[in-house]
C-alpha cells in the first residue's frame, strides 16, 4: 500500500497548489501538514517500528527507556522535567537510514542500541510538562510516530489533564497506543488487577474501544525490572503495525480529500457565460441611453451574486471585483468614447453621441456600442473567467484525489 500512499500524496500536492488562489490559506494549511507528516511517516525504513514513549512527570518514562534499552541512556529523577529534550534509540546500523526521519522530526539526540534491529524508540518530554515548548513538542511528534506507548503509574493514572487533553483528542489514532502501568511495585500486588480494571475503564470513557495495558516495573527498589520482556514481546507484534499505519494514514487522506470537497463548495457550475453575455448586453444598452452608473452598478450586482453563490477564496476575489466595477465600467465608457468610424473624434465623443443619438449616424452608435461591449468584456469579463478558470482546475485537482482515494479505500477493505 505504502507506493500507492506516495501517488495519493502527488494528487494531494497537485490539489493544493491548484486551489491556492480558489481555498482559503486556513483550509488548505492543515491538509498540507498532513500530506508533510504522511510523507515523513513513509520516508524511514518499511522494515522499522517508529515507537514514542509519552507520559507525565513521575510516571517512570525514562526508566523505561532505559529498560527497554537495557543501559542509563536517560536521566531519571523527580525534578520537573528530567526529558529535557525528545531522545531516539536507533538499532545500530541503521542511523543513516533513520537520520532523514528523524532530523524532520527535530530530534538531534540519539544513541544507537544493539537490540531489535525493528525498534526505534522515542523518549518524549513529560506531556504535563511546565515547560510549554515540551507540550509543543509532544503534541508535534505524536501523530507522526507508529506506535504511542501511554506510560502511567498507580498513583496518576487518572490524571484528567492526561485522558482530557491527551489520549482522548487522540483517540482516532487509538490503534496504535499501548498502555503502560508503570510502578506497580508499590502497590500490594492484589490491588494490581483492581487498578488495571480502573485504568480501563478511564480509556474507555476516552474513546478508546479495546485499551491494549501491560503491567511493568522499570525500576523496582529491588531485583530485576517488571514485564519490561512482555513490553518487548508486545512490540515485536508491532512490526505488523504497518498494516495498521498505512491504513490510518487512508483514513486521513480520505478525510483530507472530503475537506477540500467541503471547502470548495462543490464542483457545481454557475454558468457564467451565458448569464455574463445577458448582464453584458443589459449594461451596454443602459450605457446607450446613457445610464451608465446603472449600468455599472447592475454589473457589481451580478458579480457579488455570483460571489456569494461560488464561495471560498474565490468568492472573495470577485466581491473585490465586485467593488470595483462601477469605476471599472466608467473607464471603459470614456475609452470606448474616442472609437467612432473615421477616429477624428475627440474625447468628448460618446457623451455627445449619447445627447444626440437619434441624429446621430449608425455606424458611430455601432463603433461605440461594439467598443464598449468589447472593453468590458475584456476589463471586467476576463479577470472574472479567469478565476472561475482556476476554480474549475482546483475542482478537477480535488475530485482526481477523491476518486483515488475512494478507490484505494475500496481495494483494501
Amino acid at each position: 500500500m505504502r507506493d500507492a500512499l506516495v501517488g495519493l500524496l502527488d494528487k494531494v500536492d497537485i490539489a493544493i497548489a491548484e486551489s491556492r488562489d480558489v481555498l482559503a490559506s486556513s483550509d488548505l494549511a492543515p491538509i498540507a501538514r498532513l500530506a508533510n507528516d504522511t510523507r515523513l511517516r513513509l520516508s524511514y525504513p518499511e522494515s522499522i517500528v517508529v515507537v514514542a514513549l509519552a507520559g507525565g512527570t513521575g510516571s517512570g518514562k525514562s526508566s523505561l527507556f532505559n529498560a527497554l534499552a537495557g543501559d542509563e541512556v536517560a536521566l531519571t529523577g523527580g525534578i520537573r522535567p528530567m526529558t529535557v529534550r525528545p531522545l531516539a534509540m536507533v538499532p545500530v546500523g541503521a542511523g543513516e537510514r533513520m537520520s532523514g526521519y528523524l532530523d524532520a522530526l527535530g530530534i538531534s539526540e540519539r544513541i544507537d542500541h544493539d537490540g531489535p534491529s525493528w525498534l526505534c524508540l522515542i523518549d518524549l518530554p513529560d506531556t504535563d510538562s511546565v515547560e510549554m515548548d515540551h507540550r509543543h513538542q509532544v503534541d508535534e511528534l505524536l501523530p507522526r510516530v507508529d506506535l504511542v506507548i501511554w506510560v502511567t503509574d498507580p498513583e496518576k493514572y487518572r490524571d484528567a489533564a492526561l485522558h482530557q487533553t491527551r489520549i482522548s483528542p487522540l483517540a482516532a489514532y487509538q490503534g496504535q497506543f499501548l498502555f503502560v502501568l508503570n510502578q506497580i511495585d508499590r502497590i500490594d500486588p492484589a490491588d494490581v488487577g483492581a487498578v488495571v480494571e480502573d485504568l480501563v475503564r478511564a480509556l474507555r470513557e476516552d474513546g478508546i474501544t479495546e485499551p491494549d495495558v501491560i503491567t511493568t516495573s522499570a525500576q523496582p527498589v529491588a531485583g530485576p525490572p517488571i514485564g519490561v520482556d512482555r513490553l518487548l514481546q508486545r512490540l515485536a507484534l508491532g512490526r505488523d503495525l504497518r498494516v495498521t499505519v498505512h491504513r490510518k494514514l487512508l483514513t486521513d487522506l480520505a478525510a483530507a480529500a472530503s475537506q477540500l470537497v467541503a471547502s470548495s463548495s462543490g464542483a457545481h457550475g454557475v454558468e457564467f457565460e451565458k448569464r455574463w453575455g445577458n448582464e453584458l448586453e443589459t449594461a451596454v444598452g443602459l450605457a446607450m441611453d446613457r445610464k451608465i452608473a446603472d449600468a455599472g452598478h447592475g454589473l457589481a450586482v451580478f458579480v457579488a451574486r455570483l460571489a456569494g453563490e461560488v464561495g471560498g477564496a474565490t468568492g472573495d476575489r470577485l466581491h473585490e471585483v465586485a467593488e470595483e466595477v462601477p469605476s471599472r465600467f466608467l473607464e471603459c465608457a470614456a475609452d470606448a468614447s474616442t472609437a467612432s468610424a473615421d477616429q477624428i473624434q475627440p474625447r468628448s465623443m460618446w457623451r455627445d453621441l449619447l445627447s444626440r443619438r437619434s441624429g446621430a449616424p449608425v455606424t458611430d452608435l455601432t463603433a461605440a456600442y461594439e467598443r464598449l461591449e468589447s472593453a468590458v468584456n475584456r476589463v471586467i469579463g476576463d479577470p472574472i473567467r479567469n478565476l472561475l478558470a482556476r476554480r474549475g482546475l482546483a475542482h478537477a485537482a480535488i475530485a482526481d484525489l477523491a476518486l483515488a482515494v475512494g478507490s484505494l479505500e475500496r481495494r483494501t477493505t
